[in-house]
């Protein structure tokens, strides 16, 4: 299936299926680069996720505001765009069709076999966001890309990609850790000689998954161009989370 350069000039030819690890079916989309598919499993094993003690429940409250904002519906086509294990797709009501991918390949599967153990549909790509995603303009009705940004070399390239398969319809949320306040939070918890007890499993310091240190204003300097803000609010002062589409011109 080709397109012209307006829908992003990428093919389905150029995907694969994949079988990463007991026979699980997964797409793979373009030449991925396999050191940072390596990293990116590691850092994956070594922050699984949900999170356990309080950092879990700041990240329900999180999912459950995607949700909210997204407002989805049994005929929407949903995309994740860095959907690690799934956990997130999976709170989504059912749809017609629900796409999430992930460069972790690790992650995918545990994504698909969290999918299928619930009788659930899903499609999984193996594939790098900062590269031309294998996708129509207006093939998704809702666009998620939560908490992602900060984990690649080039967010600005997420965002474009992105804005090259939305259309006016498109609802479009994403989120990012607001990292300043994450890290006075943890400093005063460290003091109080509390962290560990109130984030058991959490890093003391900036992510070492974390590749940028997220700011609502850094989110809106990448993006002032492409999309335009039709809602937002912050989650238990970690998390900035806004709905988004694309800007008038």
């Amino acid at each position: 299936m080709k397109r012209n350069q307006d829908n992003c000039s990428v093919s389905y030819e150029r995907s694969k299926t994949i079988f990463i690890k007991d026979n699980l079916p997964i797409k793979q989309f373009g030449n991925l680069n396999a050191e940072i598919v390596e990293w990116n499993n590691r850092m994956y094993q070594k922050h699984p996720t949900p999170y356990q003690g309080l950092a879990g429940f700041i990240e329900r409250a999180r999912v459950r505001t995607v949700l909210k904002f997204t407002s989805i519906k049994p005929n929407d086509a949903v995309l994740e765009i860095g959907c690690e294990a799934g956990n997130l797709l999976f709170q989504c009501p059912k749809v017609k069709r629900i796409v999430g991918v992930d460069i972790s390949s690790s992650a995918l599967q545990d994504a698909y076999q969290l999918f299928k153990a619930n009788n659930r549909s899903a499609e999984f790509i193996h594939i790098d966001a900062q590269l031309p995603l294998p996708f129509l303009k207006g093939e998704f009705s809702v666009i998620i890309c939560s908490e992602v940004l900060e984990h690649v070399s080039d967010p600005r390239s997420v965002l474009e990609n992105i804005y090259r398969i939305s259309n006016a319809e498109t609802r479009i949320l994403i989120t990012i850790p607001t990292e300043a306040t994450k890290l006075f939070i943890k400093n005063v918890l460290r003091k109080l000689r509390i962290f560990n007890l109130l984030f058991p499993g959490i890093e003391e310091n900036q992510s070492e998954w974390h590749l940028h240190a997220f700011s609502k204003n850094k989110l809106f300097s990448l993006n002032h161009d492409l999309f335009q803000i039709k809602k937002s609010t912050v989650v238990w002062l970690n998390h900035f989370v806004a709905l988004m589409s694309l800007k008038s011109n």
